[in-house]
Formats: C-alpha cells, structure tokens, sequence
C-alpha cells in the first residue's frame, strides 16, 4: 500500500535556501509590472488580459527544479490533500522501481485512465490536475459510465534518469491490466506534456520494446491513447515556427525545455522512445490501441512538433484525431483556465473522447 510521505525533495545549499525569498519578492514585482504593462500589450502577447500575467509569471519564474521541489509539495502530498479537500478518500498502491498508483474515483470501478502527468519530468503536479480529473470522472460517472483514474507518480529529476520514468510508466499499465484483471478494451493511457511523452512511449513500447525494459505485449488492443501537449521532441531550434512566434503567449520557455530534457536525459542520446517524434512512421502503424488522440493549444511553443508528429502518426495510424485548442497555452486546463467553469476545447475534447472511447 502507497504512502503519502513527502518525497523526491533534494537537501538545498545554504546559497539556495537564501535565494527563495528574494526569488519570491520578485516574482511579486513582476506580477505588479505586468499587470500594469500588460493593459498595452501587442500581439505576440495573449489575447486576454488575465492569460498575460499567469503566462508571465510563470514563464519568468527564476527557481531552479531543485528549489521547486524544495518549496512545492511533493506528488504523494498534493494527491493527498486535493483529495481531502474535496471529501474524498485518498487510496494507493505501490508499484515496482520506486513508483506509486493513486486512484481518483473508485478503485472497482469497471474502466480506468492510466495517467501521466507533466512538469518536464522534474515538477509535481499542482492541484488543479487532481481537481480535472475528479471533475472529469464525476461527469462522466454521472452520465452513466463507470470510471476511474489511476494517476503514476513517478521519480522526478534529478533523482532519477531516463529510462526509470518510462520504466515506472510501463508498471503502471502493467499492473492494471495483470494485477487487476481489465482488458484492455476498458482502458484509456494518456498524460499531459512530459507525461504525453511518456504516453506514446508506452504506447511504443507495446508494439516495439525499449531494449532495456521488460517488453509488454497485448492480445488486444488499449481503447485510447491520448497526449495532452505532447512533449514528444525536445528540439527547441527556431525551425520550429512556433518557438519563436509564440515566445511571448506560453507558459513554456525554450530555455526551461533545454533544461528539463538535459536532466531527463542525462548525457544519453534522444531515441525513440524518449523523444517518441524519432520513431520511424511505420512504427506506429501497428500501435497497440484503438484510437490515438492528440491535443495542443495554438499559443504553445510546441505547437509547431507536436503538429507535425500528429501528421506523421496520421499518415500511418488513420484512427488519430489531432485538435488544436484557439488561443490556448500550454495545457491551459491546468494553469491559465484552471477551474474555469466552461473549461477549455482541448479538456472538453478529451471529456468527450474519454466517454466514446470507454
């Protein structure tokens, strides 16, 4: 049985630990001068007013991942209290190579969504991924279906390296469909930016093995696969269209991305499976899933790889629906519309794709 201890907090420097309150002062000096600039904004800048400052601030924000993980609450605690916070009973389970299962909803419930979340592999979730996904089953629920998440907390970076994250990912699959009993055809996998990349990986490992990780194979296919922002190529070239024309509108950085990959990575080359956008087409020809669904805000730096993996896998695995949220960010469900009642395209689209698929 899982624990809720804190975890994956590194020991900081005493250099590190003066930094956090003059990190925190000017983070609030730059929200007041972007609150007072942003009323004359240009174009290359979101097109509403409260998107511009989160996008700002968080873009700008000068902690390193080791001081994030200090200040943050771990992955354990933020499940823990997202979920007591909304009445509900936190329950998990431990899963081989250091990981843990956390259901959202009721463990017996006769479908599942295998969930990975993103943070660059180096960040916790924040609530409002646990507040989706409770939101998200309870409608479903409630119209009739029988669903419940199962969300992966995987080791962060620096604490561990490629491949162990997408080791953790395969075992949480794993478990669910031999530990559990499911089929296949009652589970939906998917994850959001570092957590899409760790998606398709699974997903590739199904039908194509990563040589040093213990092969999954299938008799039937999964019902769905999905990518929510996808991290799938870690290149941050100005080829890209969007790295540079949205520069200014996401909560991402080219920067914070260089970074984030080189910690995942560790020195290893980028492959397949890491960078899921490196798999030759014909890999995904024989994916071991029904339907693959991919998502991506128009305002995000990533827009540009993201759309051209979804050609590539369209081209080969024509049970691909790609749909681009207007005017969204980076997973703008999570940070900039977090909460908001009418929610987004991109999370009312994965809301209706979930309930078809399951």
């Amino acid at each position: 049985m899982a624990t809720f201890k804190r975890v994956d907090v590194p020991e900081l420097t005493v250099k590190e630990k003066a930094d956090i309150p003059f990190i925190r002062v000017g983070i609030l000096l730059r929200m007041l001068y972007t609150a007072i600039t942003g009323v004359f904004r240009g174009k290359m800048y979101p097109k509403k007013f409260r998107h511009h400052i989160i996008t700002t601030i968080l873009r700008s924000q000068p902690f390193s991942p080791r001081q994030h993980q200090h200040v943050n609450l771990s992955t354990p605690e933020i499940y823990e209290l997202s979920m007591k916070k909304r009445g509900l009973e936190p329950e998990g389970v431990s899963l081989p190579h250091n990981a843990d299962g956390y259901w959202i909803g009721n463990k017996n419930a006769k479908k599942v969504l295998v969930y990975y979340h993103g943070g660059g592999f180096a960040m916790a979730p924040i609530a409002s991924h646990m507040n989706f996904f409770i939101d998200l089953i309870q409608v479903l629920n409630d119209n009739g279906n029988d669903i419940a998440v199962f969300f992966l907390r995987y080791t962060l970076t620096p604490h561990a390296k490629y491949p162990t994250q997408l080791r953790q990912a395969i075992e949480a699959l794993r478990y669910i469909l031999n530990e559990t009993g499911r089929s296949p055809a009652d589970v939906v996998l998917g994850g959001d930016s570092a957590g899409g990349n760790l998606a398709m990986a699974t997903l590739l490992h199904l039908s194509h093995p990563h040589p040093e990780i213990e092969p999954f194979i299938l008799e039937t296919p999964l019902a769905g696969v999905f990518g929510f922002a996808p991290w799938v190529n870690f290149s941050t070239s100005s080829d890209w269209p969007s790295m540079t024309e949205n520069e200014y509108r996401d909560v991402c950085t080219a920067r914070g991305l260089n970074g984030w990959s080189k910690m995942y990575l560790d020195g290893r080359e980028a492959d397949n499976w890491s960078e899921p956008s490196k798999a030759p087409a014909e890999w995904w020809a024989d994916a071991k899933t029904d339907h693959i669904l991919l998502l991506v805000g128009s305002d995000e730096i990533l827009f540009s790889p993201i759309e051209a993996f979804a050609k590539k896998v369209k081209a080969v695995f024509p049970a691909t629906t790609f749909l681009v949220g207007a005017d969204e960010s980076h997973d703008a469900h999570l940070y900039v519309d977090a909460g908001v009642k009418e929610g987004t395209q991109t999370g009312n689209e994965l809301r209706r794709w979930v309930a078809a698929r399951l």
